[in-house]
């Protein structure tokens, strides 16, 4: 009983402190590739479902759970993927821990009299747990979104900055006789990192 309470509490901590990776710099997924993603999450989500049936009741149940539970996930981490939000980090880490509450609690339907309740109470326990997580991660997540597009701005301004002084001593290098242009040129070249 300890062993699948540990288990519990670890799957459940896991999925909601897993880090989601989160791709602000890169260019967003086309819409085509989108849905081409929600069909393959659909198509593996009725493969599973499929490879369930032959199953008895309890571990059919169980064998369900946890095909719902990974096509939500997939779901959610693609919803990520398309749009790097707080919120959609949120969703990923509360479909994390709704998946790994949901099986835990049909697992727990397998059990008799207290066992069967003291199980439930610790899976929603833990799950409680891995909501407040979700909730603090979310700020955590939206800060750091926040900072990674500052620094790209701030990145965008400096390479314009940059460009427009290069862009100046080149002229001011075009204004010099033949001789002098071409080592005023190779200075310019060399303070601004150009090849």
């Amino acid at each position: 009983m300890h062993r699948r309470l540990a288990w519990l509490a670890a799957v459940l901590c896991c999925a909601a402190g897993a880090q989601t990776t989160s791709p602000t710099g890169a260019a967003s997924m086309s819409q085509e590739a989108y849905r081409a993603q929600q069909q393959r999450i659909e198509a593996e989500y009725d493969a599973i479902q499929a490879r369930c049936k032959p199953l008895d009741r309890t571990a059919r149940n169980v064998c369900n759970e946890k095909a719902r539970g990974a096509r939500d996930v997939s779901a959610a981490e693609l919803q990520m993927q398309m749009k790097p939000t707080a919120d959609n980090d949120q969703k990923v880490r509360m479909a994390k821990a709704k998946a790994a509450y949901a099986v835990t609690l049909e697992s727990c339907k397998a059990m008799e009299g207290n066992a069967r309740e003291v199980c439930r109470k610790d899976a929603k326990a833990v799950y409680a747990g891995a909501r407040a997580e979700a909730k603090l991660q979310k700020e955590v997540v939206a800060q750091r979104l926040q900072a990674e597009k500052v620094v790209r701005e701030r990145s965008e301004v400096a390479d314009r900055g940059a460009e427009a002084q290069f862009s100046a001593a080149r002229e001011r290098c075009e204004m010099l006789p033949p001789e002098g242009r071409e080592a005023c040129m190779n200075d310019a070249k060399q303070r601004f990192g150009r090849p």
